[in-house]
């Protein structure tokens, strides 16, 4: 029973993120994860750990698949492979933080420190999941509640600071429920930590204080709104991934990308296109692309476009300004296998079965990620850097709009795009910046300071959308600490754990 109920626990999980947005499952699950693991031993935790992470991932990335075998000309065996070890390699981290739990919770009498030691652990192996070979912070459970109340605590905890204050709450629920079934009274045995009634009561009033934490956190701004606005036209031409690298349709898809910008363009100030809008050099259109910035440049429109941009031997993912004073920045945190080749000396023979256009790039450097439009400084991520909530804070104070572009496309017609944008969201909402999100095929999107959707273009669809934008200034809390209240708490907390068992087991040593 333990085992299918961490089977379904680990299914409802991926449910609780965009596009199904069922995000009080993400509580329902962590908190049956904690329930199940509670009286357990250390390798039985990780066993039933990881099979809870199994269906999560699978589920929930399964477009790894799409990416390599549609786009990345993968053998089918060849992609499956893959995907099925990138899973694998996931559903270590929900493991290891059940192993850990497991492993100190006994010498923790009270069952509120257990609650603590589970939202610690959890929170230190998405942590790590999110560094470790470059990281890959996708499906936090915090991305779960950019819906809910809980986003309340973005802007001064971060994504983080939300997981781990949800699988204190869940962990609490969870102790809450079994302690008043009677069928399940065996799972949890409040022993010496006094009276049944008074730590149920001490597990939900923590519950309560979350809650009212966030409902009074909740309207908190921690940012000013300026007086200016500027109008952005967002394009998306809808070039279809198989064709965008195609020499013979550059043009073409050039001249989408000039013909839905010029329309009706009057009142517009910045005109952006998606990440590599130009699927080649700069330098190799800008001859071709010249008439057009030149009308743009006298109807006072700036025009910014991903693309790549060539120094010497190296090759940079970029996004520039076409006219003007040609502003420049270049994408620093690559993908791995889809932008450069880890652990080249012995992956290099990956590249044999995978196929992916200009998938060798250099990391780019340089100051903070900003782009002086208008009289307003932008700050730019490209496609996957979104994803590190941290990396982004070095654009603050300075930027007064977030802009991130990206190519979704490799993603297909799975539910990859809508759990992107809601991390797009998350961004907005730690930040408390308004943020542009332009695609090659969707969702290209307007979220406002607040992560509520503005406006949008749906997926696998050309048009596009002029949004009036207010910059904003200030910082939030999370934008200066970044993540660092929440590894030095959990940190601190399993080192706190770590120590007492050890004491424990000195003293029994000695008897």
């Amino acid at each position: 029973m333990r085992w299918l109920l961490a089977l379904i626990a680990g299914t409802a999980i991926p449910f609780s993120f965009a596009p199904f947005d069922l995000w009080q499952l993400a509580f329902v699950g962590s908190g049956c994860l904690f329930a199940l693991i509670y009286d357990q031993a250390p390798a039985r935790a990780w066993r039933l750990g990881w099979v809870f992470a199994l269906p999560y991932f699978a589920i929930g990335v399964h477009w790894v698949y799409n990416s390599l075998h549609d786009f990345g000309a993968a053998a089918p065996p060849v992609a499956v492979g893959m995907t099925v070890l990138f899973v694998l390699v996931m559903t270590l981290f929900p493991a290891l933080a059940c192993w850990i739990t497991a492993r100190l919770r006994k010498q923790l009498h009270h069952p509120l420190l257990a609650c603590l030691l589970f939202a610690s652990a959890w929170s230190v192996s998405e942590l790590l999941r999110g560094w470790l070979f470059g990281g890959f912070p996708w499906l936090l459970l915090g991305y779960s509640q950019t819906d809910s109340l809980f986003s309340a605590f973005a802007p001064s905890v971060g994504v983080y600071g939300i997981s781990w204050l949800m699988v204190l709450v869940s962990a609490a629920m969870a102790l809450l429920f079994c302690s008043w079934v009677p069928q399940l009274n065996s799972i949890v045995t409040f022993g010496s930590s006094g009276s049944p009634r008074g730590t149920r009561a001490l597990l939900a009033s923590v519950a309560a204080l979350v809650v009212l934490s966030a409902v009074l956190t909740l309207p908190i701004e921690y940012t000013v709104a300026k007086t200016s606005t500027l109008r952005f036209r967002l394009v998306q031409g809808n070039i279809p991934q198989e064709m965008k690298f195609s020499e013979q349709r550059l043009l073409n898809s050039l001249q989408t990308y000039t013909q839905l910008s010029e329309e009706n363009v009057e009142g517009v100030d910045v005109v952006i296109w998606p990440e590599t809008a130009i699927p080649t050099t700069y330098a190799r259109v800008e001859q071709a692309l010249e008439p057009f910035v030149s009308r743009m440049d006298s109807q006072g429109v700036e025009v910014l476009s991903g693309g790549f941009h060539r120094d010497g031997d190296d090759i940079f993912n970029a996004f520039r300004q076409l006219g003007g004073d040609k502003a420049l920045y270049t994408k620093r945190h690559l993908v791995p296998f889809g932008e450069y080749m880890p652990f080249r000396f012995v992956l290099d023979f990956v590249s044999q079965f995978v196929i992916i256009p200009m998938s060798d790039l250099t990391r780019g450097t340089g100051p903070a990620n900003l782009l002086d439009i208008k009289g307003e400084k932008l700050g730019i991520s490209i496609c996957y850097e979104d994803v590190f909530g941290e990396e982004m804070a070095v654009s603050f104070p300075g930027a007064t709009v977030l802009v991130n572009i990206s190519n979704d496309a490799w993603f297909g017609n799975m539910p990859a795009p809508q759990q992107h944008q809601q991390i797009a969201r998350m961004r907005s909402q730690e930040f408390q910046r308004e943020l542009l999100r332009v695609t090659n095929t969707g969702i290209t999107s307007a979220i406002d300071y607040r992560g509520r959707l503005r406006t949008s273009i749906e997926h696998n669809t050309q048009g596009i959308v002029d949004v009036d934008v207010v910059p904003r200034t200030g910082m939030t809390p999370y934008a200066r600490w970044r993540n660092w209240p929440v590894i030095v708490l959990s940190v601190m907390i399993l080192l706190l754990a770590g120590l007492r068992a050890r004491q424990l087991r000195t003293t029994d040593a000695s008897r």
